[in-house]
């Protein structure tokens, strides 16, 4: 890998880890266009290549989640339970089956849709959520609902890179009824699950550029710790606004080719 492409990178993850960390729904979403478009790498190979990076920064999360007694361990157990191997055959055995044109489009249908959930998202809780402050404890674990949103999960990182914690977060939280705080980190702890299957198989189907990684990871570390210093400041709105823009941002350029 030349001086340029590597610098390339490290300017990317950085500008994602500094955007992810204010958002606070992370930026691996920016990743995958980013791969396909600025670095013209084949869809399986944008979508391995991010699937191993986010992996990696996801291991740091959930680990100072954990320490700090947030993660709820029986919920991202039963999570990962169908999660892991359909994430495991999507990465493997699905993903390189599908035309190249099919999976860049689908990638940027799914950035797209992701946009008009978090837009929407209000006016989705405000409906399901009447008379959930009845509810003030956290309900035990209830495998069959977690199980089926862990297959949706594994899915979508599996064969399209996307992480699903924009739609996890919110869907742990409603069927736990636990706080934002701890569905973003049992949320965490489960994708380490989830990752590492998907990993697993992106490694087996040749799917990781693997010099990639080291600039990637490092980018996006050093871009988390100046985001860190820099969220909290912004407005719940202005951050919905960006998180959706950066949304459209990466659909969009997909789409239009």
């Amino acid at each position: 890998m030349d001086v340029p492409t590597a610098l390339g990178l490290l300017a990317l993850s950085g500008a994602v880890g500094v955007y992810g960390t204010i958002i606070g729904a992370g930026g691996g979403f920016l990743v995958v266009p980013a791969l396909l478009v600025i670095f013209d790498l084949p869809p399986t190979q944008a979508v391995g290549t991010t699937v191993a990076t986010m992996l990696i920064i996801h291991i740091a999360g959930a680990w100072a989640y954990d320490r700090d007694g947030l993660v709820n361990r029986p919920v991202a157990g039963w999570y990962v339970v169908v999660s892991m191997p359909v994430a495991l055959l999507c990465s493997w055995l699905l993903i390189g089956r599908l035309p190249r044109d099919f999976l860049v489009t689908a990638i940027g249908v799914i950035m797209l849709a992701l946009a008009v959930f978090v837009l929407g998202r209000p006016f989705l809780l405000r409906i399901i959520g009447v008379g959930r402050q009845t509810q003030t404890e956290e309900l035990p674990p209830r495998p069959a609902l977690l199980a089926s949103g862990g297959s949706v999960a594994g899915f979508l990182v599996g064969t399209f890179g996307v992480g699903p914690g924009l739609l996890t977060v919110p869907f742990i939280a409603e069927v736990q009824r636990m706080s934002a705080h701890r569905a973003a980190a049992t949320t965490a702890a489960a994708g380490i699950g989830y990752g590492s299957a998907a990993t697993v198989g992106h490694t087996l189907a040749d799917n990781i550029k693997w010099l990639f990684l080291p600039p990637l990871v490092v980018g996006a570390v050093v871009g988390s710790l100046v985001g860190a210093k820099m969220a909290g400041r912004l407005s719940e709105r202005v951050v919905m606004g960006l998180l959706a823009a950066g949304l459209v941002g990466a659909g969009l350029p997909l789409l239009i080719g």
